[in-house]
C-alpha cells in the first residue's frame, strides 16, 4: 500500500490522502476443486495494482470526545455501497460452479485515533460484530457445497486477523485493505501487520514438523475467490453490517462525498483498472 502524490481531504481537523495506490502480490495460490487442498497454482491477482479515491469519510465521537476519522477508498467509478457485497454470488450445492459470476472490487478502509486502545478492544469488536451480523451466505441465501467445512475454514481465517491487532496510541492509524485474490491486509501506520484470507495459501513456516497438522491447516485454507469474498465481506461487516460497530460512522461513510474526488492524472498509469471484473467462481484450473 502507497499513498500517492495527490490532494488531501480533511476530517475534523485529519487528514487523509485523496488517493492512494493499493498494492498486493502479482500471485495467488488457487486451490483446484479435486485436489483436497493439498495442490496449489498461480493466478494473476485482478487486478494486483489499482489506484482507489475516498469515497466517504466519518468522525466518530462519544460524549464529546473524539474516537477516530475514518475515510473509505474505493475505485473511481464504484459506488459507496460496493463495500456491503450486495453483489456477491455463489452456487448453491449441486449446481454448476463455472456458471456462476462475480464481480471483484479492491477497497480499503483506513482509521485514525483519537484515542489510545488496546488489541483486546479490537479483537472483542471484531469477536462482537462478526457474531452478531453472522455473515456466512450471501444476500440470496447461498451457500458452499459444504457449508460446515466452509465455516470452519472461515473462523480459522478470522482467527488469524484477530491476532494481528496491535495497541494504538493517540495520533496511530490503521488501515484494512481488501483486493481480490490478493486477501485482505491490515497495516497499522504505513507497516503491513500480516495478510489473511489467500486462495489455497501454502505454509511455508520452518517451524512445522509434524505433516499430518500442516495439511490440516492447509484443508482450512480458502478455496475460491467466492469464500474470500465472503471473509472480506465478514470481516467489513464490523463496520458496515446490518449490526455496525457505530451507525452513525456506518451511514457517513456510505455517503457520497461531494463534490467527488477528482481523479489525479498519475492514477492513470496504474497498472489494473480499479473497476469490477467479472470472472468464474468454479475451482477449475484455468490454461495459461
Amino acid at each position: 500500500m502507497t499513498t500517492m502524490e495527490n490532494p488531501t481531504i480533511d476530517v475534523s481537523g485529519t487528514t487523509f490522502a485523496a488517493a492512494r495506490e493499493l498494492v498486493a502480490d502479482g500471485t495467488s495460490d488457487e486451490i483446484d476443486a479435486n485436489d483436497n487442498g493439498h495442490e496449489s497454482r498461480d493466478r494473476p491477482t485482478a487486478p494486483f495494482t489499482t489506484a482507489v479515491v475516498a469515497k466517504g469519510k466519518s468522525y466518530l465521537a462519544y460524549l464529546f470526545l473524539g474516537v477516530c476519522s475514518s475515510v473509505l477508498y474505493l475505485p473511481p467509478a464504484a459506488d459507496n455501497t460496493s463495500i456491503l457485497f450486495e453483489n456477491l454470488r455463489g452456487g448453491k450445492e449441486g449446481e454448476d460452479e463455472a456458471t456462476h459470476t462475480f464481480e471483484v472490487v479492491p477497497m480499503a478502509l483506513e482509521l485514525c485515533y483519537h484515542k489510545p486502545l488496546r488489541a483486546v478492544d479490537f479483537q472483542w469488536a471484531t469477536t462482537t460484530f462478526i457474531g452478531k451480523n453472522r455473515v456466512t451466505n450471501d444476500s440470496n441465501g447461498n451457500a458452499t457445497a459444504d457449508e460446515d467445512e466452509f465455516k470452519k475454514r472461515l473462523q480459522v481465517q478470522i482467527k488469524k486477523f484477530n491476532e494481528l491487532y496491535r495497541d494504538v496510541k493517540v495520533g496511530d492509524r490503521y488501515l484494512l485493505q481488501y483486493i481480490p485474490y490478493g486477501g485482505i491486509s491490515l497495516f497499522l501506520n504505513g507497516e503491513c501487520l500480516g495478510t489473511v484470507g489467500q486462495i489455497g495459501g501454502r505454509h511455508e513456516s520452518n517451524d512445522v514438523t509434524d505433516n499430518d497438522d500442516n495439511d490440516g491447516e492447509q484443508a482450512l485454507e480458502l478455496r475460491s475467490i467466492y469464500e474470500q469474498q465472503q471473509l472480506a465481506k465478514t470481516i467489513y461487516s464490523i463496520w458496515f453490517g446490518e449490526y455496525a460497530f457505530s451507525e452513525s460512522m456506518k451511514n457517513e461513510l456510505l455517503t457520497p462525498l461531494h463534490p467527488p474526488v477528482e481523479v489525479p492524472p498519475e492514477m492513470t498509469n496504474t497498472q489494473g483498472s480499479g473497476e469490477a471484473v467479472e470472472g468464474q467462481d468454479d475451482g477449475e484450473k484455468h490454461e495459461e
